[in-house]
């Protein structure tokens, strides 16, 4: 199992723990609990081992990270039939993850619910990634492309131009206004900055820069993103951020 999931498993395991424990002490119904306790952890455990078994032959795939960052369109359904899979099990748990998150103080049924819950999710996310031939590794490389190209997206609409192009424009405009500045100060007799302060400047300008860069999205992916939007949007999960998924 990956890191990711052991963690999130293990979490959810833990966090139903510490609730067993701190309600334990109140007496009365310490026997029903701790029995309810192990057939939840039992539960869970046995999801664990089947998430591992899924994800083993789901990372016996293959994947290398295109270093122009272009997805391609046949992996890209194979993404959406997984994303559609994972989404049958959400609809089922989509309210109770809401209620969850809102919900101020949890008992122990909000507890066990929850450790279900993240089992289930990931299980399903294990089953398909295993079924469509996709490690996690493309998994997470699509689903960051995929994103990133619905944000460019809505930007190039909404202005005209990619995130990272309305990005270099502003820096355009900070180095002309920078540039008037200095020559005001130098017609005014004014002291010239230093050579700490340029340097620190021109650093500041380059990781700007490379940030604008990071904010460009190939053409082609946004393209693709244009065809698919429909269901990249159907599949789009706001709920599984929860479980880092």
């Amino acid at each position: 199992m990956t890191t990711g999931a052991k963690i999130a498993v293990g979490c959810a395991i833990a966090v139903v723990l510490a609730g067993i424990v701190a309600v334990v002490a109140v007496g009365g119904a310490a026997w029903w609990l701790k029995g309810k306790a192990e057939q939840v952890v039992g539960d869970i455990g046995a999801k664990a081992e089947e998430i591992e078994t899924y994800e083993k032959r789901a990372n016996s795939n293959p994947f290398t990270e295109p270093a122009d960052g272009v997805i391609q369109e046949p992996r890209l359904l194979k993404f959406l039939e997984a994303r559609k899979a994972v989404h049958a099990v959400y609809e089922q748990h989509g309210a109770d993850f809401v209620a969850l998150k809102e919900k101020k103080q949890a008992d122990f049924s909000d507890l066990t619910k929850f450790a279900g819950l993240v089992a289930d999710i990931r299980l399903a996310q294990a089953k398909a990634l295993a079924g469509v031939g996709m490690s996690e590794d493309e998994y997470r490389f699509l689903q960051g492309a995929v994103y990133k190209s619905m944000w460019a997206a809505a930007t190039v609409k909404d202005t005209g131009k990619q995130p990272g192009e309305l990005m270099a424009d502003a820096m355009k405009q900070m180095g002309d206004a920078a540039r008037e500045g200095l020559e005001k100060s130098g017609a005014q007799g004014l002291p010239a900055p230093s050579a700490a302060d340029v340097r620190e400047a021109q650093e500041a300008a380059s990781e700007l820069a490379k940030t604008a860069e990071g904010l460009s999205v190939p053409p082609a992916n946004l393209e693709l993103f244009r065809k698919h939007e429909a269901d990249i949007k159907k599949y789009a999960m706001s709920g599984l951020a929860l479980i880092g998924l």
